[in-house]
């Protein structure tokens, strides 16, 4: 340029003599620029202005920013003018911003005699000169609206940063990346190191306010991905700095104010109150990453063994003690109260209403450790350890112990709601491979619970989490000098969550299932009670008050046992997983190569026999259960399981019948009872046909084993006479029941009739050999039960008569309604299994007749039957007769 053109430049006028221009211009030519001052008397009067002016800092700005505006490149300005918007500060010597214009911000007076424009390089200061300021609405510039002066305002330092950390994610397109890198970098920094150091700004309790951020923003539009996205740098920031020892204040120390404050509203939150899915939000944030979720996890975990207790007070475990049950011994339930007071519809709508945050809870915190064992190996690990030691803590759930008090009286509630949205949450996690055959179900070892660790350093080895399985009762003994399978060299998640889930609804649905009957019978004997005193006139006694009051509590922890086992979600999940398991069970006791499916042909192979004594008896157990309280309170849920109900007839059919398989005959008798639910009966017609029955119809009519059910079902029938061990008549009623009511279905059926007269003509045709057939064995039962039975119902229907005599003495007939009492529950037992009994050999006798009457062996058999009092006028009929008051059921 020459020096003509440089004297016509009008912005020579801003340097202090032509020389000053020529230089520049050499500079900036030169790719080397440097700094210039302003002209002497620009300088003065600079200083001169903000010395000697009195008026507001707006006039402050103005005058500032209108010496150096002239200066200042456009680069500069824009980025200082982003900076003002982003951070919502101005210095005195902030640099191209109009008074009117822009943001509502606070002076930062400590910068009033400052030179330096609002820039990168003195970024962290400007910062924390901010943060520091005691109360920054003292200090604004240009007042707005309320909603800008309190943004601008804001006292709270992390909410501060989050806010210009929200604001710079906004402006981001207008920012060069470098600048929007070092902005954020600066914004991070800072909020870490705020939250290392909270001695820096005492009683603003800046660790807390993690917790308070995410409770506020995290349902603001647009917020969520920025707010987990600040949290997580910051969090990752500060795991670096202490990891490179730059700081002395770990992670976990930092957040577990939050965590606790987190921790504490869970365990106060109702099922039904919207905040809980706030609150599970909030708890979903800190498994955005590694070192957050380690943190959780750590926090989590109970030092030492830890007890049920712990795990359920621990922040991973409170929000599973959110139900419709108590959390704690001392608590009420909150829902169903005065159940009398209420129609049965009142009560179906509570109900369902409360299906609905139950579900919605399982399904978020199944998502929670989903992303829990997703996110890392470190997570993964110490995720399944939380989960194995939390359910070793359960063991004493099942215990023989907590299940023999009663119900209606017990103030324990023992974590019910916990294992029931444990369960459901393991569900969830099992849903891969809860379809039948699924080729996942291939990969669950069956030795796993045969494994017990010998050290922590052989159990990560092993990846095994689950511990003391060992000690559990197998479904067949192992043979003496017989090897223990191979030791694996690790077990896949698959294996561990098949057992998990299993080893949770054992604990969990189980055993509230059996604490819900016996609740239904406590009930029952005081409802019995109580009509008993309102007969007698003594309803507004106090016996007969406390008796309505027992009525009342008892009704409403059974509706809400109820309701918690019935969520339609879990409970479906729960059927599908237990027909894969059924395939699975199938598999493994037959199978000859366990790598892939075979299709099973009689008689039913026997490979398998030997891995069964390392398959623990609880996996059955677990199926038989759901079956049964599926047939009690949602029997049409078996339809929604479709033509997948043939697996648990093959399950039935494979072990039933078979000692080899299944040792104990207790659980082969559970079996028969699950065989019951499978049938249908004609009362089973005359529902509304919104979802017919045909799938359970078919199982006893084209199922591919369909007529090995007799034989099966003669089996364990003669099985629990012939086990040795002692069982009770109560227990034998109990597994006979069922077993009469599908022999009675079976015989209506055609080709299930014509299979049992083959039976019988087999073991009339083999009725000499040493070893009695199997349906030679069966009568024989029948025969020698009939006889017992009924001189048992007769002996106790005479003592009966004898206790109902007027009885002299208020002590003497309180011991004598107690006898009644029990007197007549056996009496009834005797005369149903009795009666029973006699109907299956009236119909046996009916079609089959020779093998009851050969000749070598008719003259006991006559001999029995002659002592039965059949007759209509039995002389000693009249000793029988009691008085109906006495209760029989």
């Amino acid at each position: 340029m020459s020096d003509s053109d440089m004297a016509h430049n009008p912005f020579a006028a801003l340097f202090p003599s032509m020389v000053d221009v020529q230089a520049f211009v050499q500079n900036t030519a030169e790719g080397s620029p440097r700094d210039f001052p302003l002209a002497v008397t620009e300088k003065d009067l600079a200083t001169r202005r903000m010395e000697s002016n009195e008026s507001s800092p707006t006039e402050i700005i103005s005058s500032a920013s209108h010496v150096t505006s002239g200066v200042m490149p456009d680069d500069q300005q824009l980025l200082s003018t982003a900076l003002e918007d982003i951070f919502r500060v101005r210095i005195s010597g902030d640099c191209g911003v109009k008074p009117s214009q822009g943001p509502c911000c606070v002076l930062l007076e400590s910068f009033r005699d400052s030179k330096k424009c609002l820039g990168l390089g003195i970024l962290d200061e400007i910062v924390f000169e901010r943060l520091v300021l005691d109360d920054p609405q003292q200090h604004i510039v240009r007042k707005s609206s309320a909603s800008e002066i309190a943004d601008a305002s804001e006292s709270r330092v992390f909410f501060y940063l989050y806010q210009c950390y929200f604001r710079l994610q906004k402006a981001g397109a207008k920012l060069k990346n470098e600048d929007f890198r070092a902005i954020e970098k600066t914004i991070i920094s800072q909020a870490s190191t705020c939250l290392c150091h909270c001695d820096i700004y005492p009683g603003k309790k800046i660790q807390e306010q993690v917790f308070y951020l995410l409770e506020e923003y995290h349902e603001d539009a647009g917020h969520q991905d920025h707010l987990e996205s600040f949290v997580r740098k910051c969090a990752d920031s500060i795991k670096l700095r202490f990891d490179a020892e730059e700081e002395q204040v770990s992670l976990l120390e930092v957040l577990s104010h939050s965590f606790d404050l987190l921790k504490a509203r869970f365990s106060k939150v109702s099922i039904s109150s919207r905040e809980l899915f706030v609150l599970v939000d909030i708890l979903k944030y800190f498994t955005q990453s590694t070192p957050m979720a380690t943190a959780l996890l750590d926090f989590s975990t109970p030092s030492g063994a830890g007890d049920l207790r712990s795990f359920q007070e621990s922040l991973l475990g409170a929000p599973l003690c959110v139900s419709c049950l108590p959390r704690r011994e001392t608590d009420a339930f909150e829902f169903f109260d005065m159940p009398s007071q209420s129609t049965m519809q009142e009560h179906s709508i509570t109900e369902k209403n409360l299906w609905i945050p139950l579900k919605g809870l399982a399904t978020e915190m199944h998502n929670i450790f989903y992303t829990l064992l997703r996110l890392s190996p470190e997570t993964r690990n110490k995720t399944l350890t939380w989960l194995g030691r939390c359910i070793e803590s359960c063991s004493d759930r099942g215990k023989l112990w907590n299940s023999q008090v009663s119900e209606l009286f017990l103030t324990m509630q023992r974590g019910d709601g916990f294992a029931l949205n444990l369960g459901a949450v393991l569900l969830r996690l099992a849903r891969p491979f809860s379809e039948p055959c699924s080729p996942k179900l291939l990969k669950v070892d069956y030795r796993y619970c045969s494994v017990e660790p010998q050290s922590e350093e052989h159990a990560a080895t092993l990846s095994l989490h689950l511990r003391r399985l060992s000690k559990e009762t197998c479904l067949v003994p192992r043979g003496e000098g017989e090897p223990s399978p191979p030791e694996p060299a690790s077990f896949n998640f698959p294996t561990e969550c098949f057992f998990a889930c299993h080893r949770v609804l054992c604990l969990g649905f189980r055993v509230v299932h059996e604490r819900l009957s016996r609740l239904s019978q406590d009930l029952n004997r005081v409802r019995r009670v109580y009509e008993e005193t309102r007969a007698q006139g003594g309803e507004t006694t106090e016996v007969g008050r406390r008796l309505q009051e027992n009525m009342e509590k008892g009704m409403t922890r059974f509706l809400s046992l109820k309701a918690a086992l019935l969520e339609p979600t879990s409970l479906e999940q729960m059927l599908r997983f237990h027909v894969a398991s059924a395939t699975w069970l199938c598999h493994v006791a037959t199978a000859q190569d366990l790598g892939s499916y075979q299709p099973l042909t009689l008689p039913f192979p026997q490979h398998g026999n030997s891995r069964l004594a390392v398959v623990p008896e609880f996996v059955v157990e677990n199926i038989c259960d759901c079956i049964v309280f599926v047939k009690r309170f949602s029997e049409r849920s078996l339809e929604f399981v479709g033509q997948d109900l043939e697996h648990l007839m093959t399950l039935v059919l494979v072990f039933m019948g078979s000692p080899q398989r299944m040792n104990n005959p207790h659980l082969r008798a559970r079996l028969a009872e699950m065989l019951e639910v499978l049938m249908t009966s004609s009362e089973d017609d005359s529902f509304s046909g919104i979802v017919p029955f045909s799938n359970r119809k078919r199982l006893f009519l084209h199922h591919p084993f369909a007529m090995e059910l007799s034989p099966t079902l003669l089996h364990v029938f003669v099985s629990i006479e012939m086990t040795g061990q002692s069982v009770t008549f109560e227990q034998k009623f109990h597994y006979r029941r069922p077993m009469y009511t599908v022999l009675e279905h079976l015989w209506n059926i055609p080709d299930h009739r014509n299979k049992m007269k083959s039976l019988a003509a087999e073991a009339e045709a083999n009725i000499e050999c040493s070893t009695p057939p199997l349906f030679l064995r069966f009568i024989n039962l029948l025969i020698n039960d009939a006889i017992f039975l009924l001189d048992e119902a007769l002996s106790y229907m005479s003592r009966l008569r004898e206790l109902q005599q007027p009885q002299s003495g208020q002590q003497q007939q309180q011991s004598s309604e107690a006898n009644l009492q029990h007197l007549g529950m056996l009496a009834h037992f005797h005369n149903v299994m009795g009666t029973e009994t006699i109907r299956t050999l009236a119909r046996l006798t009916a079609e089959v007749s020779s093998i009851f009457c050969p000749s070598h062996h008719g003259g006991p058999h006559c001999h029995h039957a002659q002592t039965l009092p059949l007759a209509p006028g039995w002389p000693q009929k009249k000793n029988l007769k009691v008085r109906t008051s006495v209760s029989m059921s």
